[in-house]
């Protein structure tokens, strides 16, 4: 039968690394992208939105000489 060896760890309360103290210093690449994503975003959506054809008026007096009357 194995016998079970316990080891204790001679620092039971190793130093727990933190991340950058500053948040702002990590978030500024994301919060970069996230803006100019959004601005591309926008800007593709308003270049489509103009080049969306108008629809004609209803009203069309040029049509009505363009008809041809047999008699």
């Amino acid at each position: 039968m194995a016998s079970r060896e316990i080891k204790k760890a001679d620092n039971p309360n190793p130093d727990v690394q933190t991340g950058h103290g500053n948040a702002w210093e990590v978030m500024k690449p994301f919060v970069h992208f996230g803006i100019k994503a959004t601005g591309l975003i926008a800007t593709t959506l308003i270049n489509v939105i103009k080049n969306i054809p108008k629809p004609e008026t209803k009203s069309t007096p040029h049509r009505k000489n363009d008809r041809i009357i047999k008699i």
